[in-house]
């Protein structure tokens, strides 16, 4: 069994120990917008130990394997076109499906509850700015940010810097409004929900939360990370030329 050193980034922990999302998810450790900040400093800043937090990661190790077609490649070893066909196939089309999804059992929920509880309209309008906010960014990101990922990879043209900060902005944005969403539902406790509609929209909730931190710490913490070194190896020769 290795050990886990506590000086180690979010990110980076997930990189190598997928099974270790979930653990962060529940001890509520951001290990998407937050990557970079180090296994201890999350941990104090939530109030946790983290001899004890590293011990349990330490046994998810012992944890039975999963069959060899549920594990979860390692996205730092595929090719950018992989990378990025698989942000659109697993998280930006299930995006396009659950928020119309969501934000149809919010009118729901809304409309039969919402005069006796007034932050069911907070909900709704944190969801709906979320929403249109995503929207317009997956479409960037298929239509600029994808397509100049793969064409560095394949004949080194640079990515602007300013885009790849963009995209980082707006992942910030997105994790704001997962953590008042969270707020707004006390944790999606489900015991104290309204009724079937309104425990199904805890539900979705909850996952979209989950996909969306698996979907922004794939982009800042393996794909961005990735354009960036890239970057770097193909201005290399043009500096060199230069001088």
């Amino acid at each position: 069994m290795s050990r886990v050193d506590a000086n180690i980034t979010l990110g980076e922990l997930v990189n190598e120990k997928p099974a270790s999302g979930s653990l962060l998810e529940r001890l509520r450790l951001d290990y998407c917008c937050g990557g970079a900040q180090t296994l201890a400093e999350a941990c104090a800043r939530r109030g946790l130990d983290q001899h004890t937090v590293c011990a349990v990661l330490e046994a998810l190790e012992e944890a039975p394997a999963q069959p060899p077609e549920l594990e979860e490649l390692d996205w730092r070893r595929v090719s950018l076109a992989e990378l990025c066909d698989h942000i659109v196939e697993r998280h930006h089309e299930g995006l396009r499906r659950e928020l119309p999804r969501i934000e149809e059992l919010l009118r729901t929920v809304v409309r039969v509850h919402g005069r006796g509880h007034a932050g069911l309209h907070d909900l709704q309008r944190t969801f709906v700015g979320m929403s249109e906010e995503l929207l317009p960014h997956l479409e960037l990101e298929e239509r600029v940010f994808f397509p100049a990922a793969r064409k560095l990879e394949v004949d080194g043209a640079v990515v602007d810097e300013p885009l790849l900060q963009k995209h980082e902005h707006d992942h910030e944005h997105v994790g704001d409004s997962l953590t008042a969403l969270r707020e707004l539902t006390s944790d999606y406790r489900v015991d104290r929900a309204l009724c079937g509609t309104h425990r199904a929209l805890l539900d979705a909730l909850r996952s979209l939360e989950q996909d969306l931190h698996q979907h922004i710490h794939e982009e800042n913490n393996v794909l961005l990370p990735r354009v960036r070194a890239l970057n770097a190896a193909a201005s290399s020769p043009t500096k060199e030329r230069r001088r």
